[in-house]
């Protein structure tokens, strides 16, 4: 069964759209939505040309994924969702864990004073108060799934399954009164990166911490399982969750994963890949999405940590301007086809 997928320009967030099969027997999944650029009313934003394209043929996107509720992966859903006839038209299913149904999970009542209103329009670079407003534009859409998504779950789409990796039932209740505006981590600053250092420096100074962001955290992962074949979409999840639902899956160093791809968590920050998640899977293919626009993302240690750990792995990219950014012209010789930019789509026989 043919796979293609698209890893749309989403500026520094993520947009995924995977096509699976042919004909009519065709599946889609559209995985985030970028920030609010990424779908541009009036505009060229890519994922409003991709509707557009599904609109003109009639085509239906049959899983919408938001995997957290951080705004370079929620704000373009949120446009998308917002205009007239646009996502709710399109899309047959959606998988969001809001804030109230957290707490309906739990069966904790939500605190009045941090259910923020939101209005998308007027909103800033937020994440929590834009995961309210989504929940309110979905609700009575007749589509949203209304139930909580956990490591260890499983969806069926006739002969595609999802196998979610991530969030552990304690990250899912570490949002619980966490229902506000998250200030950004020290180590993903803006205004440092690495990309002027080589592997070979990076490495020898290398000391893992992993990612501290309890939105992060809440990020849905999976493996989408397309006829025995394997591809993992991390969103921004944590190493250690991801390794923790591989192991229950009984992956281990000595049998890891097979895996044709694998889309790297949290846009290759060097919080959220180690040396354990590298060993738990067999992969040669790893794909960053970000224009490197924001939180001096992608953290070139972690490319270093991956292609040490497999020296034939490639690494794609979804914008030229990231490798030039990242990689000098002697490093760009030196590697090779080891560093790709992801040409419209990767396709999987």
């Amino acid at each position: 069964m043919s796979i293609s997928i698209r890893f749309l320009h989403a500026f520094h967030g993520d947009c995924i759209l995977i096509t699976v099969g042919a004909d009519e027997s065709v599946k889609r999944i559209l995985i985030d939505g970028g920030p609010s650029s990424t779908f541009k009313a009036g505009s060229a934003g890519e994922l409003r040309l991709a509707l557009a394209e599904l609109e003109q043929q009639d085509k239906y996107i049959d899983l919408v994924i938001l995997t957290h509720v951080d705004d370079d992966h929620i704000g373009g859903l949120i446009k998308a969702f917002e205009v007239q006839g646009g996502l709710a038209k399109r899309a047959k299913r959606v998988i969001f864990n809001s804030g109230r149904l957290i707490h309906k999970h739990f069966e904790v009542a939500a605190d009045p004073e941090k259910d923020i209103q939101g209005n998308f329009s007027h909103a800033l670079e937020t994440s929590i108060d834009q995961g309210d407003t989504l929940e309110r534009l979905l609700e009575n859409e007749g589509i949203w799934t209304q139930e909580v998504t956990k490591q260890g779950d499983k969806l069926r789409l006739d002969d595609l399954e999802l196998d979610f990796l991530s969030p552990s039932e304690g990250e899912l209740k570490a949002l619980l009164g966490k229902w506000e505006k998250e200030t950004l981590s020290s180590f993903t600053s803006p205004d440092k990166t690495d990309w002027n250092e080589s592997y070979q420096d990076l490495l020898s100074n290398d000391k893992f911490r992993e990612d501290t962001s309890k939105t992060n955290a809440s990020s849905l992962s999976f493996i989408l399982k397309v006829d025995g074949s394997n591809y993992l979409f991390l969103g921004d999840a944590h190493p250690s969750t991801i390794s923790a639902g591989l192991k229950l899956r009984n992956y281990t160093h000595e049998n890891p994963i097979e895996a044709k791809l694998m889309k790297i968590s949290h846009h290759g920050s060097k919080g959220n890949t180690n040396e354990e998640l590298l060993h738990l899977v067999n992969c040669t293919k790893y794909v960053i999405s970000t224009d490197g626009s924001r939180h001096g993302l992608p953290d070139k240690v972690t490319l270093a940590r991956i292609h040490s750990h497999k020296d034939s792995t490639e690494i794609y990219f979804n914008y030229q301007g990231v490798v030039d950014d990242v990689y000098t012209k002697i490093e760009q010789k030196a590697l090779g086809n080891r560093i790709k930019v992801v040409d419209g789509e990767l396709k999987f026989a």
